[in-house]
């Protein structure tokens, strides 16, 4: 039987420079998360513009509702948009 002393296997290289390119996995990473956040303020929109079309206050539940989305949306493209740099 072969010992793990024999060196680095070529895939733990690769590996490592995959890392140090910004690898596939964390770009589809923050891709998923700018596109669910896009959905969160778009949903947020859509509640903000039936709410109103129907009537409701600006105290209602599908104001707040609103808001709520389009403030989890904002802030997490721009959270994002921080730690990218």
């Amino acid at each position: 039987m072969k010992s793990g002393a024999d060196g680095p296997k070529s895939g733990a290289r690769s590996d490592k420079s995959a890392r140090r390119q910004g690898g596939g996995g964390e770009r589809l990473y923050r891709g998923a998360v700018r596109g669910f956040s896009l959905v969160f303020v778009v949903v947020g929109l859509v509640v903000l513009g039936v709410t109103l079309a129907n009537g409701g206050g600006p105290a209602s539940v599908g104001v707040l509702m609103g808001i709520a989305f389009l403030a989890v949306g904002a802030g997490r493209l721009w959270v994002g948009s921080r730690m990218g740099q």
